[in-house]
């Protein structure tokens, strides 16, 4: 592939993915809109409706995500500064500071893998997709669509947040692995590049040069930046949108509220004995 064509190809990424990023917001802002015509929005911003809660978040996960959230917005940023440098002589700052965040970052995502499946308060369960999630795919689909009053809720998290999760948790893998690629100083004692060691050696071989692995990468790394800004888009806007006490609790701002009644919501919740699956209306 000649230096046009990666040029070419770059520009073809910045000009799709603006494009969805837009057309992701104008369809949000089109959801907010009918939330305010069906009158599900009066309920919870005028009438407080919001959803209850028997639990809160323990400190470990909320200290994780405020770690997690404050560093992808400084990799959000430095990346797109470094792909559009929108003022001059801030590159080299710039640079340094996108290794530090996502060194903070991989650290968290490794800190939260180990919460989650090895420590007292492991909550990998709440997070695993079951029968039940799955039959319940349509509900929460045509809830949040407006088709429908009514949403499933069988679990601490319904299926569509569920899915959500584990696919950020695979993005930030892979952005972790092609971020780490992009590296090109020597290892002390290996004496090789973190490129090398991560795509060069396998990659490389078969591409026929490891600069070209290296673009691989770092082209994968750009669409992997796109994806989590459109993504957290989306996760910001329903944050917002379907669960502020929720959202405000884990930030420290808000204390939820306790409803010991309340299913779905509890740490370690049991499941109804029947497999018909409860709903909750909005206002639940």
């Amino acid at each position: 592939m000649s230096t046009i064509d990666l040029v070419k190809l770059n520009v073809w990424l910045d000009v799709i993915f603006s494009t969805l990023w837009f057309v992701v917001v104008a369809v949000l802002a089109f959801h907010f809109v009918l939330g305010w015509v069906t009158g599900r929005a009066q309920k919870k911003w005028l009438k407080h409706q919001w959803p209850e809660h028997d639990w809160a978040p323990p400190p470990a996960p909320k200290i994780m995500h405020a770690q997690h959230m404050t560093m992808m917005l400084i990799l959000g940023f430095t990346g797109m500064y470094i792909r559009f440098p929108f003022f001059t002589g801030g590159r080299v700052a710039m640079r340094y500071i996108h290794y530090f965040a996502m060194t903070v970052v991989t650290i968290n995502l490794i800190w939260r893998f180990w919460y989650a499946f090895y420590s007292k308060q492991r909550d990998w369960r709440e997070f695993a997709i079951g029968r039940k999630d799955a039959e319940s795919f349509l509900g929460v689909a045509m809830y949040y669509a407006y088709l429908s009053n009514k949403k499933p809720h069988v679990a601490k998290y319904n299926v569509m947040q569920k899915g959500s999760y584990i696919f950020f948790a695979l993005l930030m893998i892979l952005q972790a692995f092609t971020g780490f690629a992009l590296l090109t100083f020597n290892i002390p004692i290996l004496h090789v590049t973190p490129r090398f060691l991560l795509v060069g050696w396998w990659l490389g071989a078969f591409l026929g040069s490891v600069d070209l692995a290296g673009w691989y990468a770092r082209t994968a790394h750009y669409i992997i930046n796109w994806l989590f800004i459109v993504l957290t888009t989306v996760h910001v806007y329903l944050s917002a949108s379907e669960d502020v006490p929720c959202t405000l609790d884990f930030f420290g701002l808000k204390k939820l509220p306790v409803n010991p009644d309340a299913f779905g919501h509890g740490h370690h919740a049991p499941e109804p004995e029947t497999n018909v699956a409860p709903v909750l209306t909005e206002a639940e």
